[in-house]
């Protein structure tokens, strides 16, 4: 038995081939326009078994020629419409191409789908064992890095920047489009580069450098620095503009730098002018010397002074883990970026940090990738857990052995385990651009470093350290699938490989879950490790008129990850009323398997406030109440893309309410006015259908709505858009429909009973919120501060008419309505609305304003939470109305909401599919 598994292994190593390409590339920066001018010669060999008629080509700068291409649109649905709204030069491409073979003109042919993937027909068939000189000039225009390769004004990250062949190997071709979420696959090769550019950049790359003298004035620049100057400049007589220098002056003469480099599967560069440059050695367990550099800027220098250290420490960890680090030399470069992290090329790295936490993890992390990407070059974009998971299993095995503790990976597995709670996570083995945005971080880095403590759980460290060392000594310089390294777990274990290999296509978490105790907390807290049931007790306080000061707790069980069963109960001890409130909710999720619902959630609500009081004639004050009980069925619908944002759902709720209400008489033999408090009870059935994708470029959301009760009904169609805008900002388009009907005869009783559920032109206000859902601070004022509070509902007028007993554009038939709100940027609260509707009864005189408008000014805080409305201009019913109130001044007329019945976690981060 042990000597057919060391036969087939044996035979399957023979058996491997990959193909060998090396470049010799010569090119020039210019920085002036940002632009490299070169010319590459490639060498082809071709290993495989196949005769070649031709070899498909990266040219990966053409990502960024425009906003159709994959790379854009993979991230607009990443949430990032940076690039999608980025200028013309901003933007860049790879043109001048001119392919020969053997120094025969070749042809190329564009991809059907991809414009940075190109095909070269080779003049003659390419048999195996046979190689031969590809050559082309090349002319990039460098984009703004909205990703790994561009530059931020003279600072220059220079990567995916060469035509370079995809990879062939025995599954057979892998071209594939720059991606921002998924990485790469590349042949090996040797590297012989030359960079020419202004002489005072100071530049960090893959190869080893030639040249002795440039070494020394690297070295030299460890006490380099530059600040960024500010001066005026005339431009006329009285008039100066403010002059920001923020890079040296270029020189005047170029330099050449010369580059090598062997088996490596890349070749990247980092030019800075403002570079300082530390350097030292490391000497490896073997003696093996490494020559190592940190490339930062001045301004960095507290953050980055010790990172020598951690390079150091990464290259030894890894080295003795693994396997010895195979190359000469390492760099790590300081770069500018809007996102916190790193990116791998070989012997070099891009680091974007704020502290010395991350700069420790980040450097661990990225100098790993020299192992699990540079050394094990597995295909990233088809199977990404294969270095971005094993290489993050190793960041948590040093950095939990540092005293220090590594606190991002809490962090990570809080956030796995509420989408594996949530039902939103997904498998290991995925491709890396099937992965939403945050699974992409979450199961192929973390949970992929869980699956592989799992294995060295199952045998044991030693035995685990031998595997990963083989692993490493058979594949390095090699490109490995998962079936190689599952051949390996099973020549050095005696496990069940089977099993542990397919948890890599199934969801949920790693470890099977525990029977958990119940535990009390204070606050809150997030249950990663799912020890314990948390019941947490949280202070609380409330007000409204006629409550006043409220104050209780919160007990729940509220956590992350979430829970099927969750609830919460808030009493509240009512200082005004002396009454005892609250409000409480408890639900129950199901997690489907089927096709059409993913989730089934059921639950019931209860309400209970004061909503009015009354004050008699000799000084009682009666609180007049409200108590409300709602059950309800929400069933979400399936979406079978991941990657999507969209959510469609169906919810029922049926309103259970009782209202206090004074009933008066007249006591005949005390002679005065009497009352006494009863109840009314109304129940309303409510159906929704809703849909709505939080995407970042133009997300919606509309729903229809059905309100029952026994004797009316009302049915209403809600929709909004929103139109980005180049800045951030953008234009919200509401628009609104709604139908009232009657049950059986209309009469004047049931026309007055239903005043609150009429459609309403102007946005409802306490006493119209027939289902009792919204918070107000006085739901039955009619004067004063409290009574400018309203909801968004129905035609969405910002102008109120209170005072009129027959509201204008108040309505039980029918009402339209569109709504405008323009944000000039999302970091600015003030924004332009405008509204325009109309409704039945405007059409039934001649004399009638058949459309309405009003426009103004919003002030949106905390998200959207709260909103305040100033009308500006609005139609002349509105004008006469308001002169014909001289009471109702100016400060009257503005109108706030409060919504915190709509706080969500995509308020504050619409990736979050939950």
């Amino acid at each position: 038995m042990l000597f057919s598994l060391l036969f087939v292994q044996s035979f399957g190593q023979n058996n491997y081939w990959q193909q060998k390409v090396d470049y010799y590339i010569n090119v020039t920066l210019k920085d002036t326009d940002h632009t490299l001018d070169g010319f590459i010669k490639i060498n082809y060999s071709n290993q495989s078994p196949d005769t070649l008629t031709y070899i498909w080509f990266h040219v990966w700068p053409n990502a960024y020629k425009n906003d159709k291409t994959a790379f854009s649109e993979q991230l607009l649905e990443n949430g990032n419409t940076a690039f999608y709204f980025s200028k013309q030069e901003e933007r860049g491409y790879i043109n001048q191409l001119d392919f020969r073979v053997n120094d025969i003109h070749a042809e190329t042919q564009d991809h059907p789908n991809d414009i940075d993937i190109v095909k070269l027909v080779l003049p003659a068939p390419l048999p195996p064992g046979e190689n031969i000189l590809i050559t082309t000039p090349f002319h990039v225009k460098l984009p703004y890095n909205f990703s790994r390769s561009g530059h931020i004004g003279q600072s220059y990250q220079i990567a995916q920047w060469y035509p370079r062949p995809a990879v062939y190997d025995s599954k057979g071709w892998h071209p594939m489009p720059y991606l921002d979420q998924g990485e790469f696959y590349n042949e090996f090769g040797n590297y012989d580069v030359m960079i020419t550019l202004p002489e005072n950049y100071a530049v960090a790359a893959t190869g080893i450098l030639q040249d002795d003298k440039e070494k020394e004035w690297l070295r030299s620049r460890a006490a380099f620095s530059w600040k960024e100057t500010k001066y005026r400049k005339k431009i006329k007589k009285g008039s100066y503009k403010i002059i920001r220098e923020l890079f040296p002056a270029s020189a005047a003469e170029n330099k050449t730098l010369h580059y090598k480099q062997d088996s490596v599967v890349d070749f990247a560069w980092f030019a800075d002018k403002r570079f300082v440059v530390d350097y030292d050695t490391c000497t490896l367990s073997s003696g093996k010397v490494i020559d190592v550099y940190a490339f930062y800027t001045a301004k960095s220098k507290a953050l980055w002074g010790n990172s020598l250290s951690e390079i150091k420490k990464a290259v030894r960890n890894y080295s003795g883990a693994v396997g010895e680090y195979p190359y000469t030399n390492v760099s790590i470069v300081e770069t500018e970026s809007r996102n916190i992290g790193g990116m791998e090329y070989p012997a070099v790295t891009a680091i974007a940090v704020k502290t010395k936490d991350q700069l420790q993890e980040v450097i661990s992390h990225e100098v790993g990738h020299n192992w699990f990407y540079g050394i094990l070059a597995s295909n990233e974009r088809a199977h990404p857990w294969m270095d971005e998971g094993m290489n993050t299993f190793y960041d948590y095995r040093f950095n939990n052995a540092s005293a220090k503790k590594f606190s991002s990976q809490h962090l990570m597995k809080l956030a796995f385990e509420t989408m594996v709670s949530a039902n939103k996570d997904q498998p290991v083995g995925l491709s890396a651009p099937e992965y939403s945005y945050l699974n992409y971080g979450l199961s192929v880095y973390y949970k992929t470093a869980a699956w592989i403590k799992l294995l060295e759980s199952k045998t044991g460290t030693a035995q685990f350290d031998a595997l990963m060392k083989a692993y490493y000594e058979q594949w390095k310089f090699k490109h490995p699938y998962p079936e190689d390294f599952k051949n390996i777990v099973t020549q050095y274990t005696n496990i069940a490989t089977d099993s542990m290999f397919n948890l890599l296509d199934a969801k949920g978490s790693v470890a099977p879950g525990q029977k958990r105790k119940f535990k009390l907390t204070f606050l809150g807290k997030p249950n990663a490790e799912k020890q314990y049931n948390y019941i947490s007790l949280t202070p609380a306080v409330g007000f409204n008129q006629y409550d006043k000061f409220m104050i209780g707790g919160i007990i729940h069980n509220y956590t992350l990850p979430f829970r099927n069963f969750q609830f919460a109960a808030v009493p509240l001890y009512a200082t005004g009323s002396k009454k005892l409130n609250g409000i409480g909710r408890a639900t129950y999720s199901w997690y489907t398997n089927n096709n059409i619902f993913e989730k089934i959630e059921a639950g019931i609500s209860g309400t209970k406030f004061s909503e009015d009081a009354y004050t008699d004639s000799a000084g009682k004050t009666t609180h007049l109440g409200f108590k409300k009980i709602t059950p309800q069925v929400r069933l979400v619908f399936r979406n079978n893309n991941a990657r999507s944002l969209a959510k469609r759902y169906i919810q029922f709720k049926l309103h259970y309410i009782n209202r206090d209400e004074l009933n008066f008489s007249w006591d005949s033999i005390g002679m005065k006015n009497t009352y006494a408090l009863s109840g009314k009870t109304i129940t309303i059935g409510q159906l929704r259908y809703v849909t709505e994708n939080s995407r970042a470029l133009y997300p919606y959301k509309w729903e229809l709505q059905l309100d029952m009760t026994k004797d009316f009904g009302r049915i209403a169609y809600t929709g909004n858009y929103f139109f980005n805008f180049p800045n951030k900002g953008g234009l919200n388009m509401r628009w609104f429909a709604g139908k009232f009907f009657y049950l059986g005869d209309k009469t004047n009783s049931k026309r007055f009973a239903a005043d609150a559920y009429h459609l309403n032109m102007s946005t409802p206000k306490g006493y119209e919120d027939y289902t009792y859902s919204n918070y107000f601070l006085g739901r039955n004022e009619f004067e004063g501060f409290f009574s400018q509070q309203v909801m968004m509902r129905d035609g969405g007028f910002k102008v109120r008419t209170d005072l009129l007993s027959d509201k204008m554009g108040k309505t039980d038939d029918w009402l339209g309505a569109l709504n405008f709100t323009a944000a000039i940027h999302p970091k600015f609260p003030v924004k332009i609305f405008a509204d325009l509707g109309t409704y039945s009864d405007a059409w039934k005189t001649s004399d009638a304003s058949r459309l309405l408008f009003d426009a103004g000014l919003q002030v949106s805080l905390l998200k959207d939470i709260v909103n305040i409305y100033v009308p500006v201009i609005y139609s002349k019913v509105y004008r006469d109305y308001f002169r014909s109130y001289p009471g109702n001044n100016f400060w009257q007329r503005i109108s706030f909401s409060i919504d915190i019945q709509h706080i969500s976690f995509k308020k504050f981060y619409p990736a979050i599919p939950f």
